[in-house]
């Protein structure tokens, strides 16, 4: 005996009608706290890696110049615009509240910019400048680096 094509299709209907029902809406996720203060760094400073505590390698885009809390290019991690200057990097702030580095001052630093920089072991470009030549990387020793620009 053949199948009748309307019982096969309100058996395929009745099969397919708990698929075809619509989910129960779940609760949305719980949102994160805000911070009300925001993040004030200058501009043309962007955050990698937020997080100062855990070592976690972040790459320098192309085309930025980065500083490293981490001698190892770990740890907190932030990116500059070619042409940004920076002249104090203490005041370099993270999402969490935390500052980027204290008195230590920058561990590393990447230029991946067309842009020479020179760093300076003082506030305000105070002291002999280091220079950062473009493509290259390098540590700023005993956590040296304070401020910075073009040269």
């Amino acid at each position: 005996m053949r199948p009748r094509p309307l019982a096969l299709a309100a058996a395929l209907l009745l099969g397919a009608a708990p698929a075809l029902a619509t989910p129960a809406l779940a609760s949305p996720a719980p949102t994160p706290p805000v911070r009300t203060t925001g993040v004030s760094n200058p501009p043309g400073v962007h955050v990698l890696n937020g997080d100062s505590r855990a070592a976690r390698h972040v790459d320098c885009p192309a085309g930025w110049v980065c500083l490293y809390d981490g001698v190892h290019y770990d740890h907190a991690a932030v990116a500059l615009l070619p042409g940004t200057e920076l002249t104090d990097t203490e005041r370099l702030e993270l999402p969490d509240g935390s500052r980027f580095t204290g008195a230590e001052g920058i561990s590393a630093w990447v230029n991946n910019s067309p842009v020479a920089y020179c760093w300076y072991p003082g506030k305000d470009y105070a002291g002999t400048a280091t220079a950062m030549a473009p493509a290259a990387s390098g540590n700023a020793y005993n956590d040296a680096l304070k401020s910075l620009r073009p040269c």
